[in-house]
């Protein structure tokens, strides 16, 4: 099931493509994607644009969230609601990031199920080439059930 969310994301996601980044892995509320150094992606100091690397952030946490909704998420109406980005250090060279949702995903669950729709938070950390964490970075989904 993660494999298909994991394509379906970078056929409906042309930003996400045209910036490089790549969905490594996704599991149960968890994932992780990376984008390469390309000077392209670059800002006035040569180093990865705060554009991208938002953009690097919002694609972990959106794979973070279909990954804890899996076997749901087709059914689902997924949309960002409010995005937080913390700037820590500069970002020198690839970029990868870590998303979670922080929560208890079956209560989550449970809440969509009784309510038909939900809200949480997913939490990414960004880190560079040398492994420095260079952002942090919260992203609030809201999720409802598709009408037909």
């Amino acid at each position: 099931m993660y494999e298909r969310i994991k394509q379906q994301m970078m056929d409906t996601l042309p930003l996400v493509r045209t910036l490089g980044i790549r969905i490594d892995e996704i599991g149960s509320g968890t994932a992780k994607v990376s984008m390469p150094d390309d000077p392209k992606l670059h800002n006035h100091l040569g180093t990865p644009h705060a554009g991208a690397l938002f953009t690097l952030a919002e694609t972990a946490s959106g794979a973070a969230m279909a990954g804890g909704f899996a076997e749901l998420i087709l059914g689902l109406r997924p949309v960002a609601k409010e995005s937080r980005i913390q700037y820590q250090k500069v970002a020198k060279g690839a970029t990868r990031a870590e998303g979670r949702v922080p929560g208890d995903l079956d209560a989550l669950k449970a809440e969509l199920k009784q309510q038909g729709k939900v809200a949480f938070p997913v939490e990414v950390d960004i880190f560079d080439a040398a492994g420095t964490l260079a952002a942090q970075v919260q992203v609030d989904w809201y999720l409802s059930e598709k009408r037909s």
